[in-house]
């Protein structure tokens, strides 16, 4: 299973988080031979624990980052048509409270700066609710005191499989990207580095020499900074954000929720037949690789949705899944956390470039012009002929290739309607491989849950083609099963089962994945 690892290349990146693997997947494309090490799974950091959204972020308006927010809405746009499968246009409601910090007034004008800094890349103009209107929409929201409701639109992204979808389109343009892979240490040499890193599977030491390094290690960066001898106290300053999952309170609408008592805003969102609530935003200087949703947290998101959704079931005993990461923020002296910088810094020492902040949704954006950084460094001209083209992007108009899916697939491959729009979302246009494995094993087309889209051939393929190396790769990245009600019950017996026949486990790794997995859930199971 382990590729062919160069002895040399023109570039190392060190983090397969969406900064690395948008990145390796954009180097790759242009001519530079490519090795991504990720130490644990791609995406198991940051990146698959954001809100899920390509947004503008209308709350930084009030903070006069008009650029930060204009970057945002036309980056929406753009991943919008490079990954229609993974991501959707979503519509929010903004509503508005008497004695709320921001008055009426204030996301009236917010809502018409956001459309006028979208431009024509608009997904929909806003509109303003009187309080009878917005409970039309919405009918549990807290009628008491509801001065009227803002629309405006956005848009949701799977960010785990985002991550993945770079990576797998950083591999088909010639890169290699390695999880489990962690590198030990860095010696700067003349005309590069030499990197030393360890193989997690093969339980061994090996190194390679890149002409060319980028940390884009996220919250990891000091770490990784230390490797290099660097002063690393002020790279990143981490902010903790927690989320909840919960049972769906709207199913066509997210909601802005204005906090009280510490001006913030969090989400409400539809996602995954649940609502995602979030988020938090607390520093935290702990070891990253122990970061974990805390019960205040927990208590204050509850609280601040609770209030706007009274008769709803967001309530502490009803929390399905929770969890947390860190944002790699640019360091800055800012009291409070929320109101650090979300602009990403590109720092370049000679042939050493190092990616902090950013925003999911900018990611694309940020990646071409750290890649003109390493061009420059390396003396090295773009080859690529044309823009980059993820593997699930269907080569049909997206809609065109939904319905036909949800058509023709049941009826080719026994499946249910519901199960192939999964299928689609989850894939695109690589679906059908994961449906040509039912043509080799019938038994596959089995669903892993009876109350769940996922079936058997979506392990198999997430260990044959999509890297998954762990039991918590597949259900909380690959499929993010992990964060349903049916998360445990018989689908992860049924996974690990499958995953063990792939990867000849024993029947004690085969528990050891179980309870590597059961420890990574909120609430903890006992």
């Amino acid at each position: 299973m382990n590729p062919h690892i160069p002895a040399k290349v023109d570039l190392v990146i060190i983090g397969g988080g969406i900064n690395g693997a948008g990145l390796a997947a954009q180097a790759a494309q242009s001519g530079l031979s490519v090795v991504l090490f990720e130490k644990d799974d791609f995406a198991s950091g940051t990146s698959s624990k954001s809100t899920k959204l390509f947004h503008g972020g209308i709350r930084y308006l009030e903070q006069g980052r008009f650029s930060l927010v204009f970057e945002g809405l036309h980056e929406r746009n753009r991943l919008l048509k490079m990954v229609p499968h993974l991501s959707r246009p979503i519509p929010f409601l903004l509503p508005s409270y008497t004695g709320d910090s921001r008055p009426a007034w204030m996301l009236k004008i917010g809502l018409m700066l956001y459309d006028l800094l979208a431009g024509s890349h608009n997904i929909g103009k806003h509109q303003w609710f009187s309080p009878k209107e917005a409970l039309a929409k919405a009918p549990t929201l807290k009628k008491e005191g509801l001065k009227g409701c803002g629309l405006y639109y956005d848009a949701q992204v799977n960010d785990a499989r985002l991550v993945l979808e770079n990576i797998l389109g950083a591999e088909k343009a010639g890169a290699c990207c390695l999880n489990y892979h962690t590198v030990t240490e860095i010696d700067q040499e003349p005309s590069g580095f030499r990197i030393t890193y360890w193989d997690d599977q093969a339980k061994k030491t090996s190194s390679l020499f890149a002409a060319c390094l980028v940390n884009a290690s996220g919250p990891w960066a000091n770490e990784t900074a230390q490797l290099l001898n660097q002063d690393s106290d002020k790279l990143v300053r981490p902010t903790r954000g927690t989320h909840i999952v919960v049972p769906q309170v709207l199913s066509d609408h997210a909601v802005l929720i204005t906090t009280q008592g510490d001006n913030r805003v969090i989400f409400v969102i539809p996602w995954r037949g649940y609502s995602l609530v979030g988020t938090t935003d607390i520093d935290d200087s702990n070891d990253p690789d122990n970061t974990h949703p805390t019960e205040e947290e927990i208590d204050y998101l509850v609280e601040q949705a609770d209030r706007v959704f009274p008769g709803s079931a967001i309530k502490k005993e009803n929390i399905v899944a929770a969890f947390a990461g860190l944002r790699p923020l640019a360091w800055g002296d800012e009291k409070q956390a929320s109101s650090v910088s979300r602009e990403d810094q590109i720092i370049k020492k000679r042939r050493l470039i190092t990616i902090i902040g950013g925003k999911l949704t900018t990611y694309h954006h940020m990646a071409q012009r750290a890649l003109k950084q390493v061009l420059f460094a390396l003396d090295r001209k773009n080859l690529a002929k044309e823009e980059l083209a993820l593997p699930g992007m269907p080569s049909q108009p997206w809609v065109v290739f939904l319905n036909e899916a949800v058509e023709n697939w049941p009826k080719n491959y026994g499946i249910t309607s519901e199960q192939a729009s999964h299928l689609a979302h989850l894939y695109g246009q690589r679906a059908e491989k994961v449906l040509a494995l039912i043509q080799e094993n019938p038994e596959w087309k089995k669903a892993l849950h009876s109350d769940r889209p996922e079936i058997a051939a979506q392990v198999i393929f997430a260990v044959r083609e999509e890297k998954a190396l762990h039991l918590d790769d597949v259900l909380l990245r690959r499929l993010e099963i992990g964060y349903s009600a049916q998360r445990l019950e018989q689908t992860a017996e049924k996974a690990a089962s499958l995953m063990a026949g792939l990867l000849d486990w024993s029947d004690k790794d085969r528990q050891t994945e179980l309870e590597n997995y059961k420890n990574q859930l909120y609430p903890k199971i006992l």
